[in-house]
């Protein structure tokens, strides 16, 4: 463990857990994400960033010096369905734009409570299918996420296959949402070992993301999804997470369908750390396992 992964998980305890034990709600993540975009949406100056519309869909790419014109990574942030932006997740993406060499297209999709599911999924496979229209082929757009972000990223694969369309070439799901049942097991053992969340804050969430969905639905919880025919994909998780067993059992649940899933278990980081390469060794070596997975199965 670093020296840094040390000293920085009693301060996101203190930042986020503390908040969430007092207003256990979902939606606390908006101000939580909103008072952090101005820092992390600074970008290095040989980033270029375009804004664009994907299919009718708010999005940004972000391209390095030398990037493949003919290849895409459709990221989709995290914040729980109710928060974030690509703006907040540039510490990561643009990493993933200058490491990896392609272009990523950070989509803005539509955030619950204002906009419910299917809304944000909606406009994740209308983002793709821009993606696909643009002439980019299937098996040159990588397809990923964090959190909420790495959920979309499962169910928009099941989307686009019962809609028979080409799937990306691999997914990357990053601490992904995949069971809200809350059946897995870490979801009540890691209540107190997690760093940001507890368990009430999850209960709080299906009513403003998706009310009267039943939770097994595939598209809300690709666990339960036909999963015969998937990209391959990387979940990258932390070992005290309470979402560490949704990346578990998910790619359990991949093999068992035939597919390749490639699970890392991270000892002793909080969620998403990725987003915190500045600072973090071990996200910056995170991200050197995402860009070695991509450029393997890109074309």
């Amino acid at each position: 463990m670093s020296l840094q992964l040390f000293l920085l998980n009693p301060l996101i305890r203190w930042q986020v857990k503390r908040r969430f034990r007092k207003n256990p709600d979902v939606q606390l993540l908006r101000p939580i994400m909103e008072q952090m975009e101005p820092r992390m949406a600074k970008l290095p100056a040989d980033i270029a960033l375009e804004e664009l519309n994907l299919g009718g869909v708010p999005a940004e790419r972000l391209s390095a010096p030398g990037s493949r014109d003919d290849a895409a990574f459709l990221y989709i942030h995290g914040g729980g369905f109710v928060a974030g932006s690509p703006r907040t997740h540039r510490p990561l993406t643009r990493r993933l734009a200058t490491d990896i060499g392609v272009p990523v297209y950070a989509v803005d999709y539509r955030l619950a409570p204002e906009h419910c599911f299917p809304a944000g999924l909606d406009d994740c496979v209308a983002a793709y299918r821009a993606l696909l229209e643009r002439g980019i082929a299937a098996r040159s757009i990588l397809a990923g996420g964090d959190s909420a972000g790495g959920n979309l990223t499962l169910a928009l694969a099941l989307r686009l296959k019962a809609e028979g369309l080409p799937l990306p070439a691999a997914l990357i799901c990053l601490s992904p949402a995949t069971d809200m049942t809350g059946s897995g097991a870490s979801r009540h053992s890691n209540a107190e070992a997690d760093a940001m969340f507890v368990p009430e804050m999850m209960d709080s969430l299906m009513p403003v993301y998706c009310p009267g969905v039943e939770e097994r639905d595939p598209y809300v919880s690709p666990l339960f999804g036909d999963l015969a025919g998937f990209p391959p994909t990387l979940f990258q998780v932390g070992d005290r997470e309470m979402l560490r067993d949704d990346s578990v059992r998910m790619a359990d649940a991949i093999k068992a369908a035939g597919g390749e899933a490639t699970l890392e278990i991270w000892p002793k980081v909080w969620h998403v750390w990725q987003l915190n390469a500045d600072m973090l060794p071990e996200a910056r070596e995170a991200i050197t396992h995402i860009v070695r997975f991509a450029r393997q199965h890109l074309d």
